[in-house]
């Protein structure tokens, strides 16, 4: 604006000419507009931070957005506010920071593959967040409610305990938070529900999908039930006295008690088989995730080694084309197996022992055959 007004002074002053010197000015003035509205209303790349019932996503609208497990978070602490912006430059950069702004930490565990192998290592990311916005308070507390605070690191003084050798009273019982079981801690909010559906057709649509991911989960660990393989690659998976397979079944019966051929009609019932799926595919994510994580670790070492042996064993006879090594092969899994199963060492699916007697009886009879 101002160029536009000292542009129109100096050319009366030395041309003259009314027409020349209001175009001149006309175009300084629009300039000055243009370049102003481009500021305020030019494309601005935004963070985001969104959680649903199993996901994490995470990125801004420049480098695009990641997603991570849910079940893999295990920590969460607000900071800040923050010193500087960070643009998040690449893939490997997890600082999207605010100026000004408070900001999350979020921790993940790495993600390993079905083969055990590691193939998104552990993360720790800054987001920037408005806290007095109720949407990004709702994340927040979902994120909490799922991951414990992060601990402060304790060889640094915290201001807010004063002085450190002043005597304290202590605390001579458990806190009301260490004696809460799994089902009185609070539960992350698993999308839309059907209690609150706009209409009948929408609840349906709701209940079919919770019936598709139900189907889903049961596909998923089918696998490691029918597969001798992962049953010696992952058997904490689905050993039964391990902690996260307990409570996995137990979700698993509570979802196929309340699930129906079609949709129920009582949106209360039709709500509680939504909410026992949602329930349900937390608790396979953990079991899942705990037992890659482990595989044989938990196992004596000796073992590990029977196991470890037999899996090659399983592999050769896999990979083998001859029926005589494939009985032979398949032969010594099984008996490696059973005798772990009578020491009461491994506790392996049912369908996983029936397949492996079946390869090894079919192996056997391709053999006699003339």
């Amino acid at each position: 604006m101002a160029i536009g007004l000292v542009a129109l002074v100096v050319l009366n002053a030395t041309t003259g000419s009314g027409r020349l010197s209001a175009a001149v000015a006309f175009a300084g003035v629009a300039a000055c507009l243009g370049f102003a509205a481009f500021g305020r209303l030019g494309r601005r790349g935004a963070v985001v931070l969104t959680v649903d019932s199993d996901t994490v996503y995470l990125g801004n609208e420049r480098n695009g957005i990641v997603s991570r497990p849910l079940a893999l978070l295990e920590s969460v602490s607000l900071r800040g506010p923050a010193k500087e912006t960070d643009p998040m430059r690449g893939a490997a950069d997890h600082d999207l920071r605010i100026t000004g702004q408070r900001f999350l930490v979020l921790g993940f565990r790495p993600q390993v593959d079905d083969h055990g192998v590691e193939a998104v290592p552990a993360e720790t990311w800054r987001v920037g967040v408005v806290h007095s916005d109720p949407a990004a308070a709702e994340v927040v507390d979902r994120l909490r409610s799922v991951a414990p605070e992060a601990k402060p690191d304790p060889t640094r003084p915290d201001p807010r305990q004063g002085d450190p050798t002043q005597t304290r009273p202590t605390q001579t019982g458990p806190s009301a938070e260490s004696i809460r079981t799994d089902e009185e801690r609070p539960v992350p909010p698993s999308g839309p529900r059907i209690v609150d559906a706009g209409s009948d057709e929408a609840a349906e649509r709701l209940w079919e999908e919770a019936t598709r991911r139900h189907d889903e989960i049961l596909r998923d660990y089918g696998a490691y039930e029918l597969a001798p393989d992962l049953l010696l690659r992952f058997p904490a998976v689905t050993d039964v006295t391990l902690e996260p397979v307990q409570e996995f079944q137990l979700a698993l019966d509570e979802a196929t008690a309340l699930r129906t051929d079609r949709y129920p009609g009582s949106r209360a019932r039709a709500d509680a088989y939504q909410q026992a799926v949602a329930v349900l595919r937390r608790r396979w994510i953990a079991c899942e995730t705990n037992g890659k994580q482990i595989k044989t670790s938990y196992f004596q070492a000796s073992d590990q080694a029977d196991l470890d042996r037999a899996l090659k064993l399983y592999n050769h006879a896999q990979s083998s084309t001859a029926p005589a090594e494939q009985a032979t092969y398949y032969g010594r899994v099984r008996d490696i197996v059973t005798t772990m199963t009578d020491r009461g060492v491994l506790h392996p699916p049912e369908p996983a022992v029936a397949e492996l007697h079946a390869v090894t009886r079919r192996a056997i009879e391709s053999r006699q055959e003339p």
